[in-house]
């Protein structure tokens, strides 16, 4: 069994490897050559399996692939820049997030006459921005320190709360379905209950207590920690996303607290910097399997009939409602220039976390023998994947000319 599955690995590394090489050359971002690579090795040419992609992808690329993301990624955030952008941050995390989930839900709704149901759940999926994308393109471009932290700082936590987000539609819609997505061995029998245990305390308590733990050992025993820092590093922090899980709260918000803890308040040697530096490799090997086998994994009949459908989702997100939605939230005081604010709104891209969220219903209707959630679900799965590939091939080039554009009083 597992032999079989070394063959997809190495494919999709090697397809990595070029992908890169592409988007070197051509001074783009490398993930839209994985999903069209990923699609050409899968269903066109069937060099990776279906089934093989679909059991690598949903049970151990994809969750485990965001928990090293997550980690390597909150780990860069200081927290005097987390002060400095705490009122426009947790309006991006809340209000921003759900308006452009909801106000897309709504127009595809509108566009496909697809159930409601269906409507919110891409919103959810959708609704999160991806740090690799974005730090990746900011490199490229000169930013002013205020919107590019928002932008790494919100893409980083808004995968927790995309997450939250999706939980929700899932109670509302699927309740009898809920530990597809999230099991907890608590009862809860209000939802608020439910959300404020799972999404919060649990993450908050675990991450803290594991990092807690952490930082004694490292101050306690620095001499016989040494050693072995990245290890241990790595331990607890993918430890906080597991027991958070078992516990059924939300693994991928305790990820993002113990990532902040450690990236703060560790002592900043040599070691902590070669753990950055072990976290940003495996978070892009992560990436590079994570979206090789999502393109690997798809319907491609089904693909190819929502793939005008998806592009003007796509457009609609980039260009009217993730702006209209932040600019909306700038007029709650941010303290935020107006430039400052449409940049944040145009750059949103969607990227590794939506992809790993797309497979959700198909998940759930292949377990259920559901072939109304198998159809939507594959639906679904394709509208996700055509959104990410038309976000990151447009905004990362379009980032230099529109934050020139909305700055050019102040060249």
């Amino acid at each position: 069994m597992y032999s079989s599955f070394l063959a997809p690995i190495l494919i999709a590394l090697t397809l990595g490897y070029l992908a890169t090489l592409i988007a070197r050359l051509t001074g783009t971002v490398y993930i839209p050559y994985l999903l069209v690579l990923g699609i050409i090795v899968g269903p066109v040419l069937a060099l990776i399996k279906p089934s093989e992609a679909y059991l690598l992808f949903y049970n151990y690329v994809g969750p485990i692939g965001a928990a090293f993301v997550i980690l390597a990624e909150s780990a860069k955030i200081p927290r005097y820049l987390l002060r400095r952008i705490v009122k426009p941050l947790s309006m991006m995390l809340t209000f921003v997030l759900f308006v452009t989930g909801i106000t897309t839900g709504v127009i595809l709704v509108f566009l496909l006459r697809a159930p409601v149901w269906v409507g919110f759940m891409v919103g959810a999926i959708i609704s999160s921005t991806d740090p690799a994308s974005v730090i990746t393109s900011l490199k490229k471009t000169k930013v002013s320190e205020v919107p590019s932290t928002l932008l790494v700082t919100e893409s980083v936590f808004n995968d927790p709360f995309s997450y939250l987000f999706l939980v929700l539609v899932v109670l509302i819609f699927l309740p009898g379905n809920m530990s597809y997505v999230q099991a907890s061995p608590f009862s809860f029998n209000n939802i608020f209950l439910y959300v404020f245990f799972t999404q919060g305390l649990f993450p908050v308590l675990i991450a803290g207590a594991l990092f807690g733990l952490l930082y004694l050992l490292r101050i306690k025993l620095p001499k016989d920690f040494k050693e072995y820092y990245t290890a241990m590093f790595l331990l607890f922090g993918l430890s906080a996303y597991s027991i958070t899980v078992v516990a059924g709260g939300s693994g991928y918000m305790a990820a993002a607290i113990f990532g902040v803890l450690s990236g703060n308040f560790m002592p900043r040697d040599t070691e902590f910097e070669s753990y950055k530096s072990f976290m940003d490799n495996i978070s892009t090997f992560a990436a590079i399997l994570i979206f090789v086998f999502l393109g690997a994994s798809i319907n491609l009949s089904i693909l190819i009939s929502f793939v005008i459908p998806g592009v003007l989702i796509a457009l609609i997100l980039i260009f009217v409602v993730r702006p209209f939605s932040v600019v909306l939230a700038g007029s709650i005081d941010l303290d935020m220039k107006y430039g400052d604010l449409l940049f944040v709104g145009l750059e949103g891209t969607r990227g590794v976390f939506p992809a790993i969220l797309a497979p959700t219903v198909l998940i759930i209707g292949t377990d259920t023998n559901n072939v109304l959630l198998q159809y939507w679900g594959q639906a679904i799965e394709a509208i996700v994947l055509v959104v990410i590939f038309t976000s990151l091939t447009i905004q990362p080039l379009l980032m230099g000319r529109i934050y020139k554009a909305l700055h050019k009083d102040e060249t």
